[in-house]
C-alpha cells in the first residue's frame, strides 16, 4: 500500500538513489548533497512530500516558495509506480499547501530535452511561458 508523508533529511539516501535512476533530473545544475536537501526542507517543511511503498521511498516532490510564487522540484516517481495517479497526488498535497499560504502561481523547470516530462506538466494544465528565457549565474 502506497502511503504519502512529508519528506524528512532521513529520506534523503532514498530520494538521491530515485532522482539519479528517474530520466530527466538534470542533478548537476544545483545543490543536491544531503546539506543542500536538508536547507529545502528546512525552508519549506510543509512543501515537501515523499510517497512509499513498505518503507521504500517511490516517488518525491520538493515544494518551494519565495512568498509569492510556488514551485516545484525533483519530482520522481519510480518507473513501476508511474501511471497510478501518484505523481499528480504529492503535486495535489504541495498544490493545497500553496494555497494555504495564499501562493496564486505555481512554476517548475524542465530540461530541454525530458519530453516526457513536458507532457505531463502538460497534461496537468502547465504552459510553457513564451515571454521569458531562463539565466542563472553559479556562485
Amino acid at each position: 500500500m502506497v502511503e504519502f508523508r512529508k519528506m524528512t533529511i532521513n529520506d534523503y539516501e532514498q530520494a538521491l538513489a530515485l532522482w539519479e535512476r528517474t530520466p530527466g533530473m538534470n542533478l548537476q545544475s544545483l545543490d543536491n548533497t544531503r546539506a543542500g536537501i536538508k536547507r529545502v526542507i528546512d525552508r519549506n517543511p510543509d512543501l515537501c512530500f515523499i510517497a512509499e511503498e513498505q518503507g521504500i521511498v517511490i516517488a518525491t516532490i520538493l515544494g518551494a516558495t519565495d512568498g509569492r510564487k510556488g514551485y516545484f522540484y525533483h519530482v520522481a516517481v519510480a518507473e513501476s509506480f508511474q501511471h497510478q495517479q501518484i505523481g499528480r497526488k504529492l503535486i495535489s498535497k504541495v498544490l493545497e499547501e500553496f494555497r494555504l499560504k495564499d501562493i496564486e502561481k505555481v512554476g517548475l523547470f524542465t530540461v530541454k530535452d525530458n519530453i516526457e516530462g513536458q507532457k505531463f506538466w502538460e497534461h496537468l494544465g502547465f504552459k510553457e511561458r513564451p515571454d521569458i528565457k531562463y539565466l542563472d549565474l553559479d556562485l
